[in-house]
C-alpha cells in the first residue's frame, strides 16, 4: 500500500494543495484503509482539503463502521472544522445515518447529543420523531430546546401534543423553542393553553408569533392588545401574526371580526405606536404594519398610507386602507397637498381619483394648469373617474397639451366621462375630427369609440390619413354591430394594407355569413398578412365555405400563409380539417412541415405511423428532429425500434445526438 503511505505522508505536509491532492489520491484506496487519513483529513486547517475529505468520503457510501467513526467525530472538542465535516458529512448521508444517530442520543456526551438532535432536525427522516420527543425531557436544557426546534423543523403532527405538554416544564428558553416549533408545525392548537404564557415578558413576542400561525377567532383580542405594547418587537409581532391570523381564519364573518376589531382602534394611541415602526427595514414587518393601519382605518395613517401606494405590491392594499377612512382620509391628503412636493401631489391625485373624492374639484383644476407634465396628465385622468363634468372644458383644453403623455391623459379622462355626458364628448369629438392634425383625428376616432357612434366611426375610414382609417375600422370593429359589416367590407380594398388587415380581422369577429365572400376574396390579396388575416377570420366563422377556400388556397400558398392556413386548420373541428392539415407535411417547406407535425401532435397519434418512415428520413435534418420528438411524446417506449433505426442510418451528428437523448429518456 505504498500509495497509502504516501498519502499519510502528504497529509502532514505544510502545503494546503498538497494535501489536498492527498486527499484525492484516497479515491484509489478501500474505504477500510482510507477511512483514518479521510477523518485526519476532515479536520485540517484548510477548508479546501475539509471539503475533499467530505466530498469523496460521501461517494465511497460509508458503512456502519465508518458511520460510527464520524459520530465518534462530534466529541473532538478541540477541533470545531472537524466537527462540522463531521456534520456535513452525517447530514448528507440522510436516512442511512439515522439508525446509528438514534442510538448516540443517550451519549454521555451532552454536546454530541445535541449535535445528534440538530443533525436528526436537519435530515428531517419522520422515523426520528419518536426519539425527538423523549429528548424534549433530556436533562441537558441545550439538548432540550434543540429537540424542540427540530421537531418544529420537521414539521410532524405527532409532536404537537407531546410540545404542548412540555410547555413550561423547563426553563423561559425551553418554553420559548417550544413556542417556536409548534410556529412552525402550524397545527391548531387551543389558544388558551397559550395565552397564560404571554404574561411573561419573555415570552410575549413568540406566543404571539405562535397565535398567528395555530390560533383562531379567541386570539384576537390578545394579538389586538400587543399592537399597542411598549415594546416595539411584540408590536410589530402582533401586526405579522394578526394579518396571518386574518389570512387563516375561514370564511367572511371570522375575518370581520379581526376587522372590527382593528376599527375600533380609530384615534387610539395604538395608531402612533404602530406609525412609529414604519421605519422598519424588514419588509414583511412593514407590509404587515400597512395592512393594520389600513384595517384600522385611522386618518393619521393616511400619508404612510400613500406613501405605500408607491410600491405596486402594497398600492392595493394602501388604497383599500384609505377608503377605509373615507372622506376623513381624504381630507388628510387634501390638508398635505399644498406642502407636498409635485411626485407626491401627483399620487394623491391619483388617489382621490380611485377612490372618487369629489372635494377634490379646485385642487384638479389648478394641478391641470400646473407646469409639471404628469401633474397635468394625473388630473386630467382623475377628473374622469370621479366624473366631475364640471372640469370638462378643463380636460378638453389639454387636448392640445406639447406633451403626448398630457394629451393621451386628456383623452382617458374623456373617454370615462362619455357615458355621463355623451353630447359634450361628441362635440369634442367633432371638433377633433375637423382638426387638420392627424393626431387629433385618431383622438376623435377614440372618442367616437367611446361613445358608440358607428356612424361618425364610418366617416373616420374615409380619412386621408391610414393611420386613422386602420383605427376608425378596428374602432367599428370592436363595436361587433353586425350593420357595420358593410364598412367593413369596403376598407377590404383599402389602398393601405394595415387598413385591409384591419378589416380582415374585425369582419371576423363581427361573424355572419355576410363576411364570408369578401373574406375570400382577399385571400388573393396581394399582401400576405392580409391574406392570413383573412384565414383566421374564416376560421372563426367557420361552415363548409370557408373550408372550400381554406383548402383551394392550401393548393398554391407557402410560408408564412401556408403556415396560418394550417394553424386555423387546427382550430376547426372535424375530420376534414384534420385531413388538410396533414397535406403539410407533404410540404417542401421545412418550417410549413414542423408546424403541421406540432399541430397534428395535439390531437393525438393516430397519423404517426403513417408518415413515420418518409417523416424519420426527411432531407431536412430540422424536421427529423420534429417528428422523432413528437413521436416520441406521443407513443412513449414504444417509440424506442423506430428510433433505433432511424439512429443506424442517421448520419448528422445534431440529429444522432438528439436521438440518442431520446432514447435514453425512454430506457
Amino acid at each position: 500500500m505504498a500509495v497509502l503511505e504516501t498519502v499519510k505522508a502528504d497529509l502532514q505536509s505544510t502545503d494546503e494543495e498538497t494535501r489536498r491532492r492527498a486527499v484525492l489520491d484516497l479515491a484509489a484506496v478501500p474505504l477500510a484503509d482510507a477511512r483514518e487519513p479521510l477523518f485526519v483529513a476532515m479536520g485540517d486547517g484548510s477548508w479546501r482539503v475539509r471539503k475533499e475529505a467530505v466530498s469523496l468520503l460521501l461517494g465511497m457510501c460509508p458503512d456502519d463502521g465508518t458511520i460510527e467513526g464520524i459520530i465518534g467525530l462530534l466529541s473532538s472538542v478541540d477541533n470545531a472544522g472537524l466537527r462540522n465535516s463531521a456534520v456535513e458529512v452525517l447530514e448528507g448521508l440522510e436516512a442511512r445515518a439515522v439508525p446509528a444517530l438514534l442510538t448516540h442520543l443517550k451519549d454521555d456526551d451532552r454536546d454530541v447529543r445535541k449535535f445528534v438532535v440538530d443533525i436528526l432536525g436537519t435530515i428531517g427522516d419522520r422515523s426520528s420523531i419518536p426519539a425527538l420527543i423523549d429528548a424534549l425531557d433530556d436533562p441537558d436544557p441545550n439538548v432540550s430546546a434543540a429537540a424542540a426546534e427540530n421537531l418544529g423543523k420537521i414539521g410532524d403532527l405527532r409532536a404537537v401534543a407531546p410540545l404542548l405538554a412540555a410547555l413550561g416544564k423547563n426553563d423561559v428558553w425551553f418554553s420559548y423553542s417550544i413556542l417556536g416549533a409548534l410556529t412552525r408545525i402550524g397545527e391548531p392548537v387551543p389558544v388558551n393553553i397559550l395565552t397564560p404564557h404571554a404574561s411573561d415578558g419573555i415570552l410575549k413576542r413568540p406566543v404571539i408569533e405562535c397565535l398567528g400561525a395555530v390560533g383562531d377567532a379567541e386570539a384576537v383580542p390578545l394579538l389586538v392588545d400587543g399592537l399597542g405594547d411598549r415594546v416595539r418587537a411584540v408590536r410589530e409581532a402582533a401586526a405579522c401574526a394578526i394579518i396571518r391570523l386574518r389570512g387563516r381564519l375561514a370564511g367572511a364573518a371570522a375575518a370581520r371580526c379581526v376587522d372590527d376589531a382593528l376599527a375600533r382602534l380609530t384615534g387610539s394611541a395604538v395608531v402612533d405606536g404602530l406609525l412609529g415602526s414604519l421605519d422598519t427595514t424588514d419588509q414583511g414587518v412593514r407590509d404587515a404594519l400597512i395592512r393594520v393601519l389600513g384595517y384600522i382605518g385611522d386618518a393619521r395613517a393616511a400619508l404612510p398610507l400613500l406613501q405605500g401606494c408607491r410600491d405596486e405590491r402594497l398600492r392595493r392594499l394602501c388604497l383599500q386602507g384609505l377608503r377605509t377612512m373615507g372622506e376623513r382620509g381624504m381630507e388628510a391628503l387634501a390638508a398635505a397637498y399644498p406642502a407636498a412636493d409635485d411626485e407626491e401631489k401627483s399620487i394623491i391625485i391619483q388617489v382621490w381619483g380611485e377612490l372618487g373624492f369629489t372635494g377634490c374639484a379646485d385642487l384638479l383644476g389648478a394641478a391641470m394648469e400646473s407646469t409639471r407634465p404628469m401633474m397635468r396628465k394625473a388630473a386630467a385622468v382623475a377628473a374622469g373617474k370621479i366624473g366631475l363634468l364640471s372640469l370638462m372644458g378643463s380636460i378638453a383644453a389639454l387636448l392640445d397639451d406639447r406633451e403626448h403623455d398630457v394629451r393621451e391623459g386628456a383623452i382617458n379622462g374623456l373617454i370615462r366621462l362619455a357615458p355621463a355626458e355623451p353630447a359634450g364628448v361628441r362635440a369634442i369629438a367633432r371638433k377633433l375630427a375637423d382638426s387638420p392634425a392627424t393626431g387629433s383625428r385618431h383622438d376623435a376616432v377614440r372618442l367616437y369609440a367611446s361613445l358608440g357612434d358607428a356612424d361618425r366611426l364610418a366617416l373616420l375610414m374615409k380619412d386621408e390619413d391610414p393611420l386613422v382609417r386602420r383605427s376608425a375600422v378596428s374602432a367599428l370593429a370592436e363595436q361587433h354591430l353586425p350593420e357595420s359589416v358593410s364598412n367593413l367590407v369596403m376598407a377590404l380594398v383599402d389602398e393601405d394594407p394595415d387598413v385591409r388587415i384591419a378589416a380582415a380581422s374585425g369582419l371576423g369577429e363581427i361573424g355572419g355569413g355576410e363576411a364570408v365572400e369578401p373574406l375570400i376574396l382577399s385571400l388573393d390579396d396581394e399582401d400576405p398578412w392580409v391574406r392570413c388575416a383573412s384565414l383566421r377570420s374564416l376560421g372563426r366563422i367557420g361552415g363548409e365555405r370557408s373550408l372550400d377556400a381554406i383548402e383551394r388556397l392550401i393548393d398554391s400558398a407557402d410560408g408564412v400563409v401556408m403556415i396560418t392556413a394550417l394553424e386555423t386548420l387546427s382550430e376547426i373541428e372535424g375530420d376534414r380539417a384534420v385531413r388538410l392539415v396533414k397535406r403539410g407535411l407533404d410540404s417542401s417547406d421545412e418550417e410549413v412541415v414542423k408546424v403541421a407535425i406540432d399541430l397534428l401532435a395535439n390531437d393525438g397519434s393516430d397519423w404517426v405511423n403513417a408518415y413515420r418512415d418518409r417523416l424519420l428520413s426527411h432531407s431536412h435534418w430540422d424536421v427529423r428532429i420534429s417528428f422523432a420528438r413528437a413521436m416520441t411524446r406521443l407513443l412513449g417506449r414504444e417509440a424506442m425500434p423506430h428510433l433505433t433505426v432511424a439512429l443506424q442510418r442517421e448520419q448528422d451528428e445534431l440529429v444522432r445526438d438528439e436521438l440518442q437523448t431520446l432514447l435514453g429518456g425512454l430506457r
